[in-house]
């Protein structure tokens, strides 16, 4: 499964009762071009523009979510450190460029409280 399929997917699964129609109706997009986003599993290249923001609409994430899974999906990695080249890596650092001042604050301080959770259990281990 590809990025973008498994974007789609998660979405679904976290939204009982939604289908490719009512992603589609609320992008403005076919059924027929969400269910082959969803099930294409080779991509030459990415979908056009319009259409990662119509997809990022309808699924209502935002496009840089929708465009990143899309640019890995056609074989482009993002500009992510080695480390971090995982799904939940990847959605970090997209998240990063499109949280506020605050909530990126507010990230780092969950991220020091993690650290400081880990480091006590790994001492007391």
């Amino acid at each position: 499964m590809n990025a973008l399929q498994k974007l789609i997917a998660d979405y679904l699964a976290d939204h009982p009762g939604e289908n490719y129609s009512t992603i589609g109706r609320r992008g403005g997009l076919p059924k027929t071009t969400v269910h082959s986003l969803a099930t294409k599993e080779t991509r030459k290249q990415t979908p056009h523009p319009d259409t990662i923001e119509r997809l990022a609409r309808g699924m209502s994430v935002s496009v840089a979510r929708v465009r990143l899974a899309a640019a890995d999906a056609a074989g482009y990695r993002p500009d992510v450190p080695q480390e971090m080249d995982t799904d939940e890596g990847r959605l970090i650092v997209s998240a990063w460029h499109e949280l506020s001042e605050e909530r990126k604050r507010e990230l780092a301080r969950r991220a020091r409280f993690l650290l400081m959770e880990q480091q006590e259990s790994d001492s007391e281990g």
